[in-house]
């Protein structure tokens, strides 16, 4: 037992330390201390990932009722600093929209990148999009232009998202700001290879994922059935699609947002509308 008690405070040491680094390693124009050590972490941060995955795959952490409350804590930490909150691909192009009206790329930097999920457990796939993972950020020095960081434009950014979505995979923004300098990660987010949707949905962790500014909906009568169609029940990864009497239905407090059934309803009987209480807190406001 006295092992693995030690062994248990080490894990949450080690696991709040990863969250508080991801937390800040995008804030500000570089003027916190130990910058390095923030740059090594954004450049390492595979390494990283790989380490969260393998507390994520330890049956024994979830198993056991006395210690299943240090992941939870670590992801409850996580979901209070990073935030991740799923939005739709309209809502994506809107605030995008708004950003590069008035400012180029230029001084406000796209970066395409790799997905760190996948780079962490080396799952690559022959059918999906393996660079997924894209940054807007005030502070493009924070990620040297190469092989694994593509600086694209805007027109690029827009297309990429829109083929993201029709493949099923779900945007999730985790949000970063400083004083100056600003950090928005889009994920676009596969559940087989997500860290944060495999929290979520394998481990029951429903403060690591925070639902997004919209909730769907179902007109049954404009549904042309499950079986002429289904794409809803299909792409909704959270379970929130379910038949009733031949059609689709919504159940509302599964929805977490992502508009997949929105955006492939043939008969237009699926539509988003606003969440109540929601609140868009990711995109600095001088950006908009």
């Amino acid at each position: 037992m006295i092992s693995l008690y030690y062994i248990t405070q080490l894990n949450v040491m080690i696991l709040f330390i990863i969250t508080i680094l991801h937390v800040l390693h995008f804030r500000g124009p570089f003027t916190l201390p130990l910058l390095p050590f923030f740059r090594y972490f954004t450049r390492y941060e595979r390494f990283l990932m790989r380490f969260l995955f393998k507390i994520l795959k330890t049956e024994t952490l979830y198993k056991n009722r006395l210690i299943r409350f240090i992941p939870e804590y670590i992801s409850f930490i996580a979901a209070n600093g990073a935030r991740p909150t799923i939005y739709t691909i309209q809502e994506l192009e809107h605030v995008i929209n708004i950003i590069y009206r008035n400012n180029s790329t230029s001084e406000f930097g796209i970066i395409l990148r790799p997905c760190p999920c996948r780079d962490a457990q080396a799952k690559y796939s022959k059918t999906l999009p393996n660079i997924t993972d894209i940054i807007l950020t005030s502070n493009k020095k924070s990620l040297k232009k190469g092989s694994n960081n593509l600086l694209i434009s805007k027109e690029q950014l827009l297309v990429k998202l829109r083929q993201f979505d029709e493949v099923g995979l779900i945007h999730v923004i985790l949000g970063c700001c400083g004083i100056e300098g600003y950090g928005i990660n889009i994920c676009n987010c596969h559940k087989s290879v997500c860290f944060i949707l495999l929290a979520y949905l394998g481990r029951d962790f429903k403060r690591g994922l925070v639902p997004g500014p919209s909730i769907a909906i179902c007109n049954p009568e404009l549904c042309k059935g499950v079986i002429n169609c289904g794409n809803c029940l299909t792409r909704c990864v959270f379970h929130a699609r379910v038949e009733r009497n031949g059609r689709s239905s919504v159940l509302s407090e599964r929805c977490m947002g992502c508009g997949l059934c929105n955006t492939t309803c043939e008969s237009g009987a699926t539509r988003m509308i606003p969440r109540k209480l929601s609140k868009g807190i990711y995109f600095p406001l001088n950006w908009l």
